[in-house]
């Protein structure tokens, strides 16, 4: 009895003393993604230890995490590293280290994750807080191949749809369907379900998304042959007339609305462009005053 007390006494301090030692708070940045959506996530390190912290490859600390797709059962590394730039953390210091989960471990499949971050220090290990990750396929909106297999260079793009923080988001996905391998995957932000979203392939290869936002705002987005983000231009516009077009010398383009314009006293923030009234007429009711003087609110001719 005594000893299992000791035991259990020495046990709890140590686990004390490993978390007075190095604490660590951590969050994702979204707990529901779409399939092959990078998994980003900030852990905070605070270090009281009495020595620097050195994550680098060859460094005298390990962040990894422990991935869960079922209980018990953890999936593989791909082989990558974790942390992909060197962070020194001092004594007594506290460092935001941001990394992406599914660039070191396989979560390829629709399903839900257990994550728990853990670092390796001097023979101790610190764990932080277990978190849930949902990872869905999605709703598929669109899918359209591009080239032929046989060439290795073919393409598949999709535009799938999921509900997170109280907003349908829509995805970009593009894969090499000749080698089987995903090249990107890209929230494009919120999509209202009124004007079906369209995409379009340019003459030099390059892919156009044009999608709803809101009651009368739009989003072009662009992206290269390999899945890269090639810019995106916000509009004002109509239903009935705002669309995206193909010209016959395969140009595509947005008409019938008006761009967001960059506001040149705040770089990097756009403005929405100033539209004409919907009534450009007088609006207010009874009768007009004279012509040729006024008069005052209260209808008597000024002198």
């Amino acid at each position: 009895m005594r000893r299992g007390i000791a035991i259990w006494t020495l046990g709890w301090a140590f686990a004390w003393m490993a978390h007075a030692q190095v604490e660590m708070a951590w969050s994702l940045a979204n707990s529901r993604t779409v399939l092959m959506e990078p998994v980003k996530a900030v852990v905070r390190i605070s270090n009281y230890t009495g020595e620097a912290l050195d994550l680098s490859p060859s460094g005298n600390a390990r962040l990894e995490f422990d991935v869960e797709d079922r209980p018990t059962s953890f999936v593989k590394k791909t082989g990558r590293p974790l942390v992909r730039f060197p962070i020194i953390i001092p004594p007594n210091e506290t460092r935001d280290v941001e990394v992406d989960l599914l660039d070191a471990y396989e979560i390829t499949h629709g399903q839900s994750y257990m994550l728990t971050p853990m670092m390796e220090f001097d023979g101790m290990r610190f764990f932080g807080k277990r978190l849930a990750l949902e990872v869905q396929p999605g709703l598929e909106l669109f899918r359209r191949d591009y080239g032929v297999k046989s060439s290795g260079d073919s393409r598949c793009v999709t535009l799938r749809l999921i509900h997170r923080g109280r907003r349908d988001h829509l995805f970009f996905r593009m894969d090499n369907s000749a080698r089987g391998s995903c090249l990107g995957v890209y929230d494009l932000g919120r999509v209202i379900r009124y004007l079906p979203p369209s995409v379009e392939q340019d003459a030099s290869g390059r892919f156009h998304v044009f999608h709803q936002t809101g009651p009368d705002r739009f989003v072009h987005s662009r992206f290269d042959y390999n899945g890269r983000p090639a810019g995106v231009t916000f509009y004002v516009g109509g239903i009935g007339s705002i669309r995206m077009v193909r010209s016959e010398e395969g140009d595509v383009q947005v008409v019938g609305g008006n761009a967001y314009e960059e506001d040149p006293d705040h770089p990097g923030m756009f403005v929405a462009p100033a539209l004409a009234p919907s009534h450009p007429y007088n609006v207010n009711l009874g009768e007009l005053p004279p012509k040729g003087r006024n008069t005052d609110p209260r209808g008597k001719r000024k002198k």
